[in-house]
């Protein structure tokens, strides 16, 4: 047996993760030691471990035959010591991680899917808002379906590896999950710099999503049909502005009437 056998043959999953470094002891906003970390934490939030509380508000809204179930799991929760910060960061960075990969793939199905309705639906019945509903075409309705279902499976599949192996010795957003081995064998900068762009591209994608949101309850339209949207998704030289512009630039100037 190893030293580091030995040392880790007594410890529990959670000093195991803090002694590997998977999660350093020192981290916390602006330790610069989790990718995609500005040091912007005003509030403090990720200090406070409210995870417990959330958990024991979903269990308090649950039918009453899990009445008993709650109340062990109440007993559990207060019994749990407190946990490391460097664990409560990590926990909020895992739940950023899978809302961001969420919001990525929305902010490109939401408008694909209001640009395919307004090509091949009938303009009379072109009325779909995913705020507000409507008619539209279920081809990508259940293609995302579809995603999040498998999703829902590398979730199921890596808590099973976690429970089971790795404890909380796991990066925030890990699945176990490689077959391309896109990441197998990268060095660590390159690793660091793939999951900061990851984290950027779903930060960028949370805001677009609820700026898509914000545009069609306001205005109760699709916000592809939007006028200031029209950059985004229409040909430019369908855009009004940028017709008259090039017809005055490069039209042919009218012959003088005789």
């Amino acid at each position: 047996m190893t030293k580091q056998d030995f040392i880790f043959s007594g410890q529990t999953h959670l000093e195991r993760a803090l002694l590997q470094g998977v999660v350093p002891a020192d981290a916390g906003v602006g330790s610069k030691s989790l990718p995609g970390d500005y040091g912007f934490d005003p509030l403090a939030l990720a200090t406070k471990d409210l995870f417990p509380y959330i958990q024991s508000f979903m269990l308090n809204i649950l039918p009453p035959p899990l009445v008993l179930y709650n109340t062990l799991e109440k007993t559990n929760s207060t019994a749990t010591p407190k946990r490391p910060k460097a664990l409560i960061l990590r926990d909020y960075r895992e739940a950023e991680i899978r809302h961001g990969r969420l919001a990525m793939l929305a902010a490109v199905i939401w408008p694909l899917q209001e640009l395919i309705d307004r090509a091949f639906l009938p303009v009379e019945e072109y009325t779909f808002t995913v705020i507000y509903g409507g008619v539209t075409l279920p081809f990508l309705v259940m293609i995302m379906t579809l995603i999040m279902m498998l999703l829902g499976y590398l979730d199921v599949f890596a808590s099973q590896i976690k429970e089971g192996e790795a404890g909380d010795a796991f990066l925030p957003g890990e699945c176990f999950w490689d077959p391309l081995s896109v990441l197998d064998g990268a060095p660590i900068g390159t690793q660091r710099r793939m999951q900061e762009r990851e984290l950027m591209n779903g930060r960028m994608a949370m805001m677009a999503v609820a700026f898509y949101a914000l545009q069609e309850a306001m205005t109760h339209k699709p916000f592809v049909e939007l006028t200031w949207n029209q950059i985004l998704f229409e040909p430019a030289y369908q855009i009004p502005l940028i017709r008259q512009w090039l017809d005055d630039a490069f039209g042919q100037p009218k012959s003088p009437a005789l």
